[in-house]
């Protein structure tokens, strides 16, 4: 039968029955770690899986990939601690507004839809994608797999110029009630934060990204066979810059020439990263994600907050 010949794995050199894979060059375990498919419900005997002949090797990247999976896993007491002080943390702003009204504050505020996004886990993280896309750990909260609009709200200004304020991802059309801050289970909760206080990710170059880790271990894939054929690169001189440039002469709206915002797919998957700039784009800073939920207590955005934009903008005119 053509579902039990066997193939070689790319990534872990095991024989595997080419029916069970999803992917014609890796086993169903390296699918599934590397790009998110579906497993094989292993049951072994005699050294191999009945169902898709993988022997249980593992790859050394799949190895560390293990590792690392299992350090970012909180422990029980961190867990209870964030329990005792997520009220704290969470967004006192209605961010949704910022994509709902035309003013905040004073000043005007437009949104920019950049396009879809698919999230075929649901396990999201959030980084500077020029700095720490391959090793950011992902969010405790989840959202549902699937594939949603990713929209950015600006602030226009001739004055100060365009700043992007926030990113929401849409996971549904319901309205958020609270907004929980996004939270790795790495953070620090030897001290309780005060009142508006709170963790996020780090940005050194003006740009941040959200996605499923999915996308990010294709990019992991793609990045290291560029590696291997060039050492010397690096991800935003000989890959992001002229894509950026590229896409804002297709869509100059609000973005300068070097590009302000992109949703790009590593090549050959599925998998799309969408990258912004932070705020104003102007290099550092430290940002918050928050995850929006409706009344029924289910997850229906996620939200990068780059500015609170009445306090920005307060004495401003």
């Amino acid at each position: 039968m053509a579902e039990n010949e066997l193939a070689v794995c790319d990534e872990c050199g095991s024989l595997f029955f080419k029916g069970s894979s999803q992917m014609m060059g890796l086993c169903p375990e390296c699918a599934h770690v590397l790009y998110g498919y579906p497993n094989c419900p292993h049951h072994f005997q005699n050294g191999r899986c009945v169902n898709c002949y993988w022997d249980g090797s593992k790859s050394e990247y799949i190895k560390k990939h293990d590792k690392q999976e299992k350090a970012i896993m909180p422990t029980t007491e961190w867990l209870n601690k964030y329990e005792s002080i997520k009220d704290k943390l969470a967004c006192k702003t209605d961010l949704d507004d910022y994509f709902t009204e035309k003013v905040i504050g004073n000043m005007g505020v437009d949104v920019l839809d950049i396009g879809a996004v698919n999230f075929p886990t649901g396990t999201i993280f959030a980084c500077d994608p020029l700095v720490e896309l391959e090793d950011t750990p992902p969010f405790i909260q989840t959202i549902p797999a699937g594939t949603y609009p990713v929209k950015i709200c600006v602030v226009p200004s001739e004055k100060y110029g365009d700043c992007y304020a926030c990113v929401k991802v849409e996971v549904s059309r319901e309205k958020p009630v609270r907004y929980e801050l996004g939270m790795t289970g790495q953070e620090d909760l030897v001290e309780e934060p005060s009142e508006d206080e709170f963790f996020g990710f780090g940005v050194d170059t003006g740009m941040g990204c959200v996605a499923d880790i999915q996308t990010q271990a294709a990019f992991k894939t793609y990045w290291a066979k560029r590696l291997e054929e060039d050492p010397d690169i690096d991800p935003y001189n000989d890959l992001f810059c002229d894509l950026l440039k590229e896409n804002a002469k297709a869509h100059p709206k609000y973005q300068g020439d070097y590009g302000d915002w992109l949703n790009w797919t590593v090549p050959d998957t599925d998998s799309n990263l969408p990258i912004f700039a932070s705020g104003s784009g102007d290099g550092y800073g430290y940002y918050p994600v928050y995850f929006g939920y409706d009344a029924k207590g289910e997850i229906c955005a996620v939200y990068v907050r780059f500015i609170d934009i009445e306090a920005s903008y307060k004495e401003q005119v």
